[in-house]
Parts: structure tokens; C-alpha cells; sequence
């Protein structure tokens, strides 16, 4: 797999986002981007296919290793991330797919995908391995989606 030295975010999943960014907020000195709501967002797991899920995110204004606060809605496939930990490891990968493969082939698994394997994954993939932190592979196709996001503010 690629260095994880394109490592770019440390992602927290949370329950009440304002919240989070005020706690987060005043005890990293950061200002946060525009919230952004995903609802629906597609996804995949192994165990349900394809689903969709609401999130709603937040990234702080400061980089380039920024905080990312993800609220998620009970009862959806991010559970399955809450099971490994509340925290993530956000990654830029020319390709989900192939890095995907990779770690599948060193013991990882997918908890949570853009898309399923036949569509290499989507732009996005969640891994977790016993013992490790969980992976989100990201791919560099969102750089300037992001970029612009990271520019906003509230």
C-alpha cells in the first residue's frame, strides 16, 4: 500500500457534532469548516451490500493533519466502525480499489465502502484489523472537492 504519509485527517466519530466542535474546538484552538450533511450517502458493507447512511461533518480550518468530527445516526453500517473505536486514520490513495485489495490481502477488512468490490470500492473504504487503528482510504479524485470545503466557513 502506499505511505501512510498521505495520512491527512484523524477522524472522530461522535454523537452531538456541536457539541464535539466545542469541546474539540477549545481544547485544539481550532476554528471549524462549513457542516456539511450527507443524507443520504451510498455505501456498502460485506455483510449488507449496498445501504446509505446520513452524516454530518465538520473538518478543521487547520492543516494539514485536520480533525474531522463525524456524526453518525445510530443503527446505520458507521456502527460498525464504532465497534472497532470511535477514531479513524483518513488516507489519500490514487485507487480505493487497489489499496483495498492490498490490505485485504495483509489481514485487514472492509467495515465500510463507497462501493462494493466490483466497483472497486467507490472513492472511499473503511478497514479495520484487530489491534490497529481503522483505516479510511480516500480517493485523490477528492482533493479538490475537499480542498474547497476546507476553504469554507460557517
Amino acid at each position: 500500500m502506499e505511505s501512510l504519509g498521505e495520512i491527512f485527517h484523524h477522524g472522530l466519530i461522535v454523537d452531538d457534532l456541536a457539541a464535539a466542535m466545542a469541546r474539540v474546538g477549545a481544547a485544539a484552538g481550532t476554528e471549524w469548516t462549513a457542516v456539511r450533511t450527507f443524507d443520504p450517502l451510498p455505501v456498502w458493507t460485506p455483510d449488507q451490500g449496498r445501504g446509505e447512511i446520513r452524516l454530518t461533518v465538520a473538518y478543521s480550518c487547520e492543516g494539514p493533519l485536520r480533525i474531522e468530527l463525524v456524526e453518525s445516526v445510530p443503527g446505520t453500517p458507521y456502527d460498525r466502525l464504532r465497534a472497532f473505536g470511535r477514531s479513524h486514520l483518513g488516507v489519500w490513495v490514487e485507487s480505493v480499489g487497489a489499496a483495498v485489495e492490498t490490505l485485504l490481502a495483509q489481514g485487514w477488512h472492509v467495515l465500510v465502502a463507497g462501493a462494493g468490490p466490483r466497483h472497486g470500492y467507490g472513492s472511499m473504504a473503511y478497514l479495520g484489523r484487530e489491534g490497529s487503528p481503522v483505516i479510511e482510504l480516500v480517493g485523490t479524485e477528492l482533493r479538490g472537492f475537499m480542498a474547497e470545503w476546507w476553504a469554507t466557513r460557517p
